[in-house]
């Protein structure tokens, strides 16, 4: 139903000669980034890993999409089409990329490539028609969600490793650098055989079915690179194609990666957190050590206050009525069996500072698997005590006030030192905790009202006159850890031979 204008609404009030029953709100709720702490941990992975995510794991379907552009540049070309028509152009490609991952999906290969459940009801389909209105409802539905190139998925990996570049006329047109020529021709060799079919050869309608599918999709598949693939991968990951922080980052990772026993990323994050005794940082790579540790305190960090941010909610959905901030820290004080009345510091240097952060990030996870959620208060002030002791010094250039560098929190835990600990709790659960909450929810809720976007009520609880109230229709919060990209270093490494190269 199309929303109703302000004069509309007026009009018929103005007219009403009564009451009258209105239609149920519909608000959908949001727990994303509650606290507007997220996007400082994504800047820090930039500056070790930049370019990557935490979907783009392969290099085939890099390799895949850059060769669909530069074959449509080429048809273009042939047809004395212009090399800026961005419709015609991304028709194209967004073809190549549904017959490539229909044709693998089908296979029956296990894969993570994206798009499966979007593409769910054309598995059992015995052919794919890409003309007409159905196949332009179907393609600009998943332009940016489940396509290859959306940016949730591989389209910022293309671009920031140097697959594609701008059109300098029409920024919409992608074109492949003379530096990935090689690794496309191997990859274009491999496919030689459909290359005269309607599907690759022109711009026109055209239909594939399920049995061409099945049998060009081993040709294709991501486990089958070519040499020239695998070499041009590894330039943009290490080499002379990456940046100098990426490839400080990802060759202090392989260091790590390449000693693992048991092939488990949680080894190497224990090794770029600095929690592993016998990893030594080659020299060299000081700097990235350093950004590696930093992101790994801020990644806990993040999940602590948002964890308090649920522990607190969890409290007012107990209670029979508001609670205000003292009744909040006296039941936190308990839980985490911190003595309120003694100086903070008997807590913050009751945490041995050695303790790895990945322990204190699994012991808040196994609290909130918990229904009871039991040992949570715990879990965070020992989470939070760390953070704390290895809060920087420093500001980054990123940093922004209002999204609580851990520089700062840390400066404000350490000016409570010889306070009672009551009124650094005190302060973490009002400032860091629900402030930077309510900042941030009723912040974005303003930005989406004015841009006319989505209603979305990010708000979970407000002050009442006896204190804090949960915000009704609300799902519980369960914070879990931001994924920091390690998977997909360590999955595109392997696939170019980086990590036997790294071992030997």
């Amino acid at each position: 139903m199309a929303k109703r204008t302000m004069a509309e609404i007026l009009s018929e009030a103005s007219a009403a000669d009564g009451p009258s029953v209105v239609d149920d709100t519909q608000i959908a709720h949001s727990s994303v980034d509650p606290c507007g702490l997220r996007q400082t941990n994504f800047d820090l992975m930039n500056m070790v890993a930049d370019g990557l995510n935490n979907v783009a794991r392969h290099v085939r379907p890099f390799a895949f999409v850059s060769w669909a552009w530069r074959r449509a540049l080429r048809l273009a070309k042939a047809e004395g089409r212009p090399d800026t028509d961005a419709t015609v152009l991304e028709d194209f490609v967004a073809r190549c990329e549904v017959i490539f991952t229909w044709s693998i999906f089908i296979s029956g290969t296990q894969t993570d490539l994206p798009g499966r459940q979007a593409m769910a009801q054309l598995l059992g389909a015995q052919k794919m028609d890409f003309h007409g209105a159905a196949w332009k409802a179907f393609r600009e539905g998943r332009a940016d969600s489940t396509a290859l190139s959306a940016a949730v998925n591989y389209g910022p990996g293309l671009k920031s490793l140097g697959w594609l570049g701008r059109n300098d006329v029409n920024a919409k047109v992608l074109v492949p650098p003379t530096d990935v020529d090689a690794a496309l021709d191997a990859f274009e060799a491999r496919i030689a055989d459909r290359l005269g079919h309607p599907a690759f050869s022109g711009f026109g309608p055209a239909t594939v079915t399920r049995e061409e599918a099945l049998e060009w999709a081993q040709a294709w598949m991501p486990d089958e690179l070519t040499e020239e693939e695998r070499r041009h991968a590894a330039r943009t990951l290490t080499g002379d194609l990456a940046t100098e922080t990426r490839a400080e980052g990802m060759k202090l990772l392989l260091h790590a990666a390449a000693r693992r026993e048991l092939g488990s990323t949680e080894a190497v994050r224990s090794a770029l957190a600095g929690e592993d005794p016998g990893f030594e940082v080659p020299e060299g790579l000081e700097r990235a050590a350093a950004r590696w540790r930093r992101l790994q305190y801020r990644q806990l960090f993040r999940y602590a206050v948002e964890s308090l941010l649920a522990w607190t909610l969890d409290r007012l959905a107990q209670s029979d009525g508001p609670l205000g901030t003292p009744a909040l820290v006296s039941a936190f004080l308990a839980e985490a069996a911190i003595d309120g009345a003694g100086p903070a510091s008997d807590w913050l240097d009751g945490t041995d500072p050695t303790t790895p952060p990945s322990s204190a990030t699994a012991a808040i996870a196994d609290a909130l698997r918990s229904q009871t959620r039991e040992g949570l208060a715990a879990a965070i002030a020992q989470a939070l005590a760390l953070c704390i002791a290895h809060s920087p010094h420093d500001p980054e250039t990123f940093d922004r006030e209002d999204r609580l560098p851990l520089r700062r929190a840390g400066r404000e835990g350490n000016a409570r030192r010889h306070a009672q600990a009551r009124e650094l709790v005190r302060h973490a659960i009002e400032t860091w905790a629900i402030a930077q909450h309510v900042y941030w929810a009723v912040g974005r809720g303003l930005q989406d009202a004015r841009g006319g976007g989505k209603t979305i009520l990010r708000l979970k609880l407000v002050m009442e006159e006896g204190g804090w109230t949960a915000l009704p229709g609300r799902s519980r919060l369960t914070p879990a850890p931001t994924p920091d990209r390690i998977e997909t270093a360590i999955s595109l490494a392997a696939e170019c031979g980086l990590l036997p190269e790294v071992a030997a």
